[in-house]
């Protein structure tokens, strides 16, 4: 169940009451049946906080609360940035028949340091826009949102921890990330550098001409 916490109270009332007696009753059905379930469900709000201003009901929340996993904002594993462009840059070439070889690094630089205050959907959204601009098969920096555009003087930029404990260049900090998520591609691959290719979005020459760049060799 997603956005658990945005459930209005007449709601809640009758989810712990299927919770707690796995009975229910059909729409229209007047025979009650049982039900053998399990509940994921998920949330961006806090339950807690909601509880004690009476927007939640305590016990609904005691009741879903059996194991909490917490799963961090994109802004907070930015090295997930670059690995998630590339795997939704494929899915939606592939959606709207577009030949996309690669995508610029200026542009992951704006990706990579741009809050996301929508997480991956917000991502996810922005990756479909740069492919649908993309008429000709070449994405532009200028196709990305005016949100993320806006970041382009630093204003409001929130400071990426680097990958090494030194400090790097913006440069040298994205050629590690894309590094990193090359080797990854090639161990899930098996060393298959066309599966790889595949994989992370790019043609067969762009891969080598990156593994060539950042050194990695058979």
């Amino acid at each position: 169940m997603d956005e658990i916490g945005e459930m209005p109270l007449e709601m809640q009332v009758k989810l712990l009451r299927v919770l707690q007696e796995k009975k229910f009753y059909a729409v229209g059905g007047t025979k009650q049946l049982n039900a053998d379930f399990r509940v994921i469900a998920a949330t961006n709000r806090d339950l807690e906080d909601l509880v004690k201003k009476g927007d939640f009901r305590e016990d609904l929340y005691y009741r879903l609360n059996v194991v909490t996993l917490v799963v961090p904002p994109l802004r907070e594993r930015r090295e997930d940035i670059i690995e998630l462009t590339h795997f939704f840059l494929n899915e939606f070439a592939l959606s709207y028949n577009r030949l996309i070889q690669d995508i610029p690094q200026d542009v992951l630089l704006d990706l990579l340091h741009y809050h996301w205050p929508g997480n991956i959907r917000e991502l996810r959204n922005t990756i479909e826009r740069l492919v649908v601009f993309s008429s000709d098969g070449t994405i532009e920096r200028d196709y990305l949102p005016l949100s993320i555009l806006s970041n382009r003087n630093g204003k409001d930029l929130p400071r990426a921890e680097p990958t090494t404990g030194a400090f790097q260049t913006l440069q040298e900090e994205l050629e590690a990330h894309e590094k990193q998520i090359i080797l990854y591609a090639l161990k899930m691959e098996n060393g298959n550098k066309l599966a790889a290719a595949k994989r992370l979005g790019l043609s067969r020459a762009t891969l080598y001409n990156k593994m060539n760049k950042f050194g990695i060799f058979d």
